[in-house]
């Protein structure tokens, strides 16, 4: 459909933003309900601006927002517009009732959206053309600011208390709305309620201790289960996770190892059992993203459109999984602060759960520290840049194989070693809405499986 010059928005629509700041004048009550949910940036027109920005400040400074306190705060003569007290009449003779106001900010915000784009648009034109600019850090760029847009779309949140009680009531109409998507292990489904919407789950420990074996495992179950599960895989390809995958869907120590399968070393009756094990896997809701040095604005439109494409085929986005969190090319904001960058990832993987209504899961290598302790056992401190990682997180959990120590040891027990062989501790040292503690498991690090004991 043409689109008419009539049909045209008018961007910055400055009877709106009296009409907006007249009702909050009149309804002084109201302002402290809604000033969370305006920016000051959304006005165009800077005195509109000045206002707002003035009456929020008397609101942080605990001052009541009476007229006489917003006149008090405004110049005492305003080129063209009169004297003060002359304006801030106008401006409350356009304003609506207090019922009004989320009409109106929600216009305010729409106007300013819109403006931005049309910004973001010029600034990329006038960019692209230039030899000296890098067209993939500009799409990054770009990418950014679109998302900072997008945000403020879910930015206001709020919510009475009864409104929230009744939701949770709601849901214990519903059991199932309450647990979280499966991990394919009854035991860490009891302590973690699954894979939890809107929640970050942090899953560590040092190289050989079977956190892609465990990743592989547990969402191949949970994408079985229906749930759609997206990876992003820095460090290994998508054929490496297929074939662990398939040794690991046969469900028997006697399967082809995953090794085996990567390098095509199964023989005709080996191709054969595979047949069967891809069969069983055959449409499973899994999307592998393997592109090498994803930026986190990347990984995040990338896990939007896995979103948009599951729900379009009727299935939910369960899991968004990231391995590994060390490997995320990081933005130029820190640029060598290691502490900072962390911080700032672990930040935004939290946002992106509570965005996507699912679960996020950041895979982290554990610091050196770990192999110069007798106990080997992983502890928070172990965490590389743990503070905002372990602040973050929901769940802060760490895999560990005593297997992997014994067997370098030349005067280790034989029978510690066959004891430890196929066990996996599954460490919970965080977890906000249950319990921690050590879950064994059993694990084939060969075949990359990983079950209840």
């Amino acid at each position: 459909m043409t689109a008419h010059l009539a049909d045209n928005i008018v961007l910055a629509e400055i009877d709106v933003e009296i009409t907006l700041l007249g009702s909050l004048f009149l309804s002084p009550a109201a302002l402290p309900l809604h000033i969370d949910a305006i920016q000051a940036e959304w006005f165009s027109e800077p005195f509109c601006r000045y206002l707002f920005e003035s009456a929020a400040a008397l609101h942080a400074d605990g001052h009541r927002l009476s007229p006489a306190a917003i006149v008090a705060n405004m110049p005492a003569a305003l080129p063209g517009l009169g004297t003060r007290e002359e304006f801030f009449a106008r401006v409350c003779a356009s304003g609506m009732p207090a019922d009004s106001i989320s009409g109106l900010i929600a216009t305010l915000r729409d106007r300013w959206a819109r403006r931005r784009l049309v910004e973001c648009a010029q600034d990329i034109k006038d960019s692209a053309i230039l030899f000296g600019e890098d067209p993939f850090a500009l799409a990054g760029g770009a990418i950014l600011d679109l998302n900072t847009i997008a945000a403020t779309k879910t930015a206001a949140r709020a919510r009475s208390f009864d409104a929230s009680v009744e939701e949770l009531r709601a849901s214990h109409r519903e059991p199932a709305r309450l647990r979280g998507a499966t991990t394919g292990l009854l035991s860490l489904d009891k302590k973690l309620n699954g894979y939890s919407r809107g929640q970050l789950y942090v899953i560590a420990g040092r190289p050989g201790m079977g956190k892609s074996a465990f990743m592989c495992s547990s969402l191949r179950r949970t994408a079985q289960s229906g749930k759609g599960v997206a990876i992003f895989s820095l460090e290994m390809t998508a054929q490496e996770i297929a074939a662990r995958c398939l040794s690991d869907a046969f469900d028997t120590v006697n399967a082809p190892m995953y090794g085996a399968i990567l390098k095509g070393l199964l023989g005709e009756v080996g191709e054969a059992d595979m047949d069967l094990a891809q069969d069983s896997l055959a449409g499973i809701p899994m999307l592998v993203d393997d592109s090498p040095r994803l930026t986190w604005q990347e990984i995040a439109g990338n896990a939007r459109k896995a979103k948009a494409q599951f729900e379009a085929s009727g299935i939910p986005l369960a899991v968004v999984c990231i391995d590994h969190m060390g490997l995320v090319t990081p933005s130029d904001r820190y640029r060598g602060n290691k502490v900072a960058e962390a911080g700032e990832i672990s930040a935004q993987a939290r946002a992106l759960a509570k965005e996507l209504d699912c679960c996020v899961i950041l895979l982290c290598q554990l610091s050196r520290e770990v192999e110069k302790r007798d106990d080997k056992k992983p502890v928070m401190s172990d965490l590389r840049w743990s503070g905002d990682i372990e602040q973050d997180a929901h769940v802060v959990a760490f895999v560990y194989r005593e297997a992997y120590y014994l067997q370098q040891k030349a005067d280790a027990d034989p029978g510690l070693v066959a004891a430890a062989r196929y066990r996996l501790d599954f460490i919970i040292s965080k977890n906000r809405n249950g319990e921690t503690g050590e879950t064994p498991l059993w694990c084939s690090i060969a075949h990359s499986s990983v079950r209840d004991e």
